[in-house]
């Protein structure tokens, strides 16, 4: 499942997010052996981003430029904070001028599939970062999604995604992301 909404936020609170982000200093700070520059997300921001049948469970603003979070690192968002998730959604913050064409791209691995297997160990999980998640020959191009200001993309968190490209040689890349559990088995798509 992937979903992607164009002008998910009001025209005005988007230009209000967007100018948060380029206007404070993003913290760095480290999730196992991986560095992130983040922000927090405006309070006022939370009610657009609950969806009917899932429960937040962590969501943040991250930046991406020449030299920082330069790797490609394929990976699953299955698990996050010690959560089972099941929905990740990325919204595409950066202007479109003065920032290297990005996006999101989704991959098969070639021995695992197009998902994280949901049996899967933690440490086979953390085999698979450390061994493949930077290793192109392991993996097939499935689909991109470009960024776009103002575009929400929704996925399977056990999909195998990318930022993409690797390396953003202009400017900065910034995303507002936030990961979701189901309340429900069978979660439909709606907002409350």
């Amino acid at each position: 499942m992937i979903n992607v909404i164009d002008n998910f936020l009001p025209e005005e609170v988007f230009k209000e997010l967007q100018d948060y982000c380029y206007s404070n200093e993003f913290n760095i700070i480290n999730a196992g052996e991986k560095q992130f520059s983040v922000l927090n997300i405006p309070e006022a921001l939370t009610d657009y981003f609950k969806f009917e049948g899932l429960t937040p469970v962590l969501g943040f603003i991250r930046n991406a430029y020449n030299g920082f979070d330069d790797e490609l690192r394929i990976h699953a968002d299955n698990i996050i904070n010690g959560e089972k998730t099941s929905i990740a959604c990325v919204l595409y913050i950066n202007k479109d001028e003065g920032v290297t064409d990005n996006g999101t791209c989704f991959y098969e691995h070639l021995s695992l599939g197009i998902e994280l297997p949901k049996d899967c160990s933690n440490e086979e999980f953390d085999r698979l970062i450390r061994e493949d998640s930077n290793d192109e020959g392991k993996w097939k191009r499935l689909d991109y999604i470009s960024s776009r200001p103002n575009r929400l993309l929704m996925y399977s968190s056990n999909y195998f995604h990318s930022k993409y490209p690797a390396k953003i040689e202009i400017g900065e890349r910034i995303v507002l992301v936030c990961f979701y559990k189901d309340v429900s088995s069978d979660v439909q798509f709606g907002f409350i």
